[in-house]
């Protein structure tokens, strides 16, 4: 999902993790033209800091990076569960003069499954962002905001934060993946009972590497 305007003005556009000091290349590659350059990246001279450290909090940026990722791979499947479910609604009600009470009754109860799903990931579509309980992503991304261009070690408290965030993960990363896996084969086959459309669903949400 992309930012909100609201996201955008709080925060700034999306960024990634610094990268460690050292020497890179830069290509822009223009049609068949290909331009490279050399540049250095140090580390600011007033700052005394051991590499291990530096390499600790990058790691941990670029874990909370993957972590993001996956949610928000998480939340564009299930906004296109919603999206298909609302279109099946359309072209049931559609072919038949009445949708048949039990198949009406799986639809809403399916329907709300998704958006209780992806309220446990992020904040209801259409609300502020800054007021009642965060979610998982938003602690995610508040985690990096804390720790984003931090040259020191992470501290007691940040590694406890973590922790927290990776175990939410997991865990609500598990119930999505058990909706696609389960949930949502047993819905196309009451779908087929009733010769409705089917959900097309893609491949469970795959987690970052630990």
């Amino acid at each position: 999902r992309p930012p909100t305007d609201e996201e955008v003005q709080f925060t700034g556009g999306p960024r990634g993790p610094q990268v460690m000091p050292g020497t890179y290349t830069v290509r822009l590659v223009v049609g068949a033209q290909t331009q490279e350059r050399k540049v250095e990246v140090r580390l600011d001279p007033t700052i005394s800091v051991p590499q291990t450290d530096l390499q600790t909090m990058h790691d941990m940026s670029l874990r909370l990076r993957d972590l993001q990722s996956a949610t928000n791979t998480a939340l564009r499947a299930l906004d296109s569960m919603k999206t298909q479910t609302e279109f099946i609604e359309r072209t049931v009600k559609e072919r038949l003069t009445e949708t048949p009470k039990e198949l009406a009754d799986k639809l809403t109860a399916f329907k709300k499954q998704i958006e209780e799903t992806q309220n446990k990931l992020a904040q209801p579509e259409g609300g502020l962002g800054f007021s009642g309980r965060s979610q998982l992503i938003d602690r995610i991304g508040g985690l990096f905001f804390a720790i984003d261009a931090t040259n020191a070690a992470p501290t007691p408290a940040v590694r406890d934060a973590f922790g927290e965030v990776q175990a939410e993960f997991n865990a609500k990363m598990a119930d999505v993946n058990r909706f696609l896996n389960e949930t949502v084969p047993q819905m196309n086959e009451t779908l087929r009972r009733f010769n409705a459309p089917t959900l097309l669903v893609g491949k469970p949400i795959e987690l970052p590497r630990e």
